[in-house]
């Protein structure tokens, strides 16, 4: 089940609810009329009261998706326990308990076993359910454009991505981004509805603005913000220079300190966390920074591509089928130990995340600093260093193996990939440790 859905479950108990109070309310007047010694008036009032609140949990709860439904169901179950509570003291108040309906013990125990299910089934892992995605797609000739934007998604989840689960891609979007709504690390912004802001962003003042304004460079990427025709030409999109939403996707992604999303950069929200895609370590091609383009446009209204706006790759500008097609019965990443220090690092994509001293451009925030040589020692101290390391050396090498098992303070448990002991031979990773348990700040002494 998806978060933005509704529940098949809680929508039909929501309903239940309300032709139960109505029901409930049918049943008193009639006893009230048959009955001169008690107020038909009082108690209508009473149990209308009922119906009129029953009505609008059951409207807000069809207004709410899965998420928002399962923590609104509470509130109606306990209008329907006060409403059995007050029937109950109808019958009692009225000295006719011996003529209250069986369906009042029925309620209770349809109402408890409705509830112990839903809340088991809603407890279940939960996974999309749509059809395992393409092995990944080969450029030039016939594509079309569900072939492209799938070509992104296979950039952003990687070729092998199971459904409902966030795999990591050459772009490794998910090590800080969210897609679903209701679904957010903290880390950077949630990308669910970003081609609709796209289009509002450029319209807001502070885009104009901050934290440069139009018209000037950004020094790190080179990007002049806000002018499309100053794009780099490989990049460059054809058409009118007017800013439109196509505009902000790419210079999201090839200047992400052009514009800060607020809350979500340092130094107040000046710079970026995110890499530059276009340049190394990631270094995605024209076609493939499009195709992440593409899907973004399209991801929030599966099999329509109306509001995709990037052009489809010509077999002139295609890069070789192999890089395009996301490696279709790829390899897994694997490092084998003969690579250098440097090749092993960036291939891994550690410089995504971390600043590490002695590698180039490993200039990462949103992961600790590797400074091992001094912090490890420190942390073995830790009162909530929980694991099972003694030495330094065994506190990097547990890092890498099981990051979950010291959270540095100030950075989310979850974030790390678990999987570098299937992507690393026993002698990388022991010349990865080797060199990250020894790794300071420049200019320190050794």
């Amino acid at each position: 089940m998806l978060p933005e859905q509704q529940d098949i479950l809680w929508t039909f108990i929501t309903l239940l609810f309300t032709l139960f109070s109505i029901y409930v309310f049918v049943n008193v007047i009639q006893h009230c009329r048959s009955r001169t010694d008690v107020s038909a008036q009082k108690w209508g009032i009473v149990f209308g009261a009922f119906i009129l609140v029953s009505l609008f949990e059951t409207s807000t709860m069809f207004d709410l998706n899965q998420q928002q439904q399962l923590g609104f169901i509470r509130w109606q179950v306990l209008t329907v326990f006060v409403l059995l509570l007050v029937w109950g003291l109808f019958f009692k108040s009225a000295k006719i308990e011996d003529q209250s309906p069986p369906i009042v013990r029925a309620a209770f125990f349809y109402t408890t076993i409705s509830i112990l299910l839903a809340g088991y089934t809603n407890w279940l892992p939960q996974q999309r359910s749509d059809p395992p995605p393409k092995g990944g797609v080969v450029l030039g000739g016939d594509i079309t454009m569900e072939d492209y934007t799938d070509l992104g998604r296979v950039i952003v989840f990687g070729a092998k991505q199971v459904a409902g689960q966030k795999a990591i891609g050459k772009g490794q979007c998910p090590l800080c981004h969210t897609f679903d709504p209701g679904d957010n690390i903290g880390r950077c912004p949630n990308l669910f509805g970003v081609e609709e802001r796209s289009h509002t962003r450029v319209q807001e003042e502070r885009y104009k603005t901050s934290p440069i304004a139009i018209g000037e460079t950004d020094g790190p990427s080179g990007i002049v913000k806000g002018k499309p025709e100053d794009i780099p030409a490989e990049y460059k999109r054809q058409g009118s220079p007017d800013l439109v939403g196509e505009d902000y996707l790419r210079e999201s992604l090839m200047c992400p300190s052009c514009y800060v999303v607020e809350g979500y950069g340092k130094e107040g929200d000046t710079i970026s966390p995110m890499p530059l895609i276009h340049k190394p370590p990631i270094s995605l091609s024209p076609v493939e920074l499009n195709a992440v383009i593409g899907w973004l446009q399209s991801k929030d209204t599966p099999g329509e591509f109306g509001k995709v706006t990037v052009p489809l790759p010509s077999a002139d500008d295609s890069p070789p089928a192999e890089e395009a097609s996301g490696g279709g019965e790829e390899a897994p990443l694997f490092v084998t130990g003969t690579e250098s220090i440097d090749d092993m690092i960036n291939t891994l994509g550690c410089p995504l995340c971390h600043t590490i001293p002695g590698i180039e451009g490993a200039m990462g925030t949103l992961g600790p600093k590797l400074t091992e040589k001094v912090n490890a020692p420190l942390r073995l101290k830790d009162p909530n260093y929980k694991g099972t390391a003694k030495t330094g050396h065994e506190y990097t090498k547990e890092s890498i193996l099981n990051p979950n098992a010291y959270i540095v303070e100030g950075f989310p448990e979850g974030v790390m990939p678990q999987d570098f002991g299937s992507k690393l031979s026993v002698d990388a990773l022991n010349k990865l440790v080797d060199f990250i348990s020894n790794t300071e700040e420049t200019g320190s002494e050794g």
